[in-house]
């Protein structure tokens, strides 16, 4: 099999050139443990996408990226560090921000029954099925829409910043 820049040398699926993400899996995780506190930003990672590399290792599996070309490194930069806590923060405002819209609707909409009609078991009972489906209603729109938009949004946020970031980089 013929290596190009579309395809993995072994397995023959797109490169992370021509995927969404920028980070692989495998350093999402890492970074997201680093930004816990649970793990160091030490260890070998590649030079051009950042991807862990165990040390017998010479090309990215993530970028395909020779370590002869471009040197690893023994630290994660803290731009690349940045670009994550911004990428997870965005995703986190756009589900909290339709999780909580929802329940402030559902409370309003919830609280009509009892200040248009006098308090009897109906009343009450429909200001608590109400609240009950706002709920569950917002909490599937926040998991699902929500991450939906907060995913993109980080994304394209991250997008911009690695791109001038490698651009720096690569420039210096």
């Amino acid at each position: 099999m013929v290596a190009d820049s579309t395809t993995h040398v072994r397995s023959g699926e797109p490169s992370a050139r021509d995927t969404e993400e920028i980070f692989s899996e495998r350093l999402t995780a890492l970074l997201d443990d680093i930004l816990a506190g649970s793990a160091p930003n030490a260890g070998r990672f590649c030079g051009s996408c950042y991807h862990p590399l165990v040390a017998s290792r010479n090309v990215c599996p993530h970028c395909q990226c020779n370590v002869a070309d471009r040197a690893t490194v023994a630290a994660l930069p803290r731009d690349v560090l940045l670009m994550h806590r911004l990428r997870r923060s965005r995703e986190g405002l756009a589900v909290r921000t339709i999780a909580w819209g929802g329940l402030t609707i559902g409370v309003v909409v919830a609280l009509l029954p009892l200040v248009f009609w006098p308090v009897t078991w109906w009343s009450v009972t429909g200001f608590f099925g109400l609240l009950i489906f706002f709920y569950l209603l917002s909490a599937n729109l926040a998991n699902s829409v929500g991450d939906a938009l907060g995913y993109g949004w980080g994304q394209a946020t991250v997008k911009r910043r690695w791109d001038r970031f490698v651009a720096e980089r690569d420039r210096g």
